[in-house]
């Protein structure tokens, strides 16, 4: 938490797609996991961003078509999504 010159007391809080400290985030329903809300920059929200572990979360849970188009279009944050990270071991 940080006090501004006015005495304001202002708190800071990680983007869930970008990392980067915010002091103003949104709550935002995730296109990739129905039910499940991040909370993220005004920036990322524009950009049509979703946080990388949805991604893949994503991916493992309805298969690598169900997030076929974040992955090439890039709309998460982060380094590139392997074919590994998707695929869910079977025993």
């Amino acid at each position: 938490m940080e006090f501004n010159g006015t005495g304001e007391r202002r708190a800071y809080m990680n983007c869930y797609s970008c990392g980067k400290l915010k002091n103003e985030l949104h709550p935002i329903n995730s296109r990739v996991l129905k039910g499940v809300t991040v909370l993220m920059c005004q920036s990322c929200i524009d950009d049509g961003m979703e946080p990388r572990w949805i991604v893949v979360l994503g991916g493992k849970t309805f298969g690598p078509d169900h997030v076929k188009d974040f992955i090439v279009k890039r709309k998460y944050c982060g380094k590139v999504i392997a074919a590994e990270e998707l695929i869910t071991a079977q025993d």
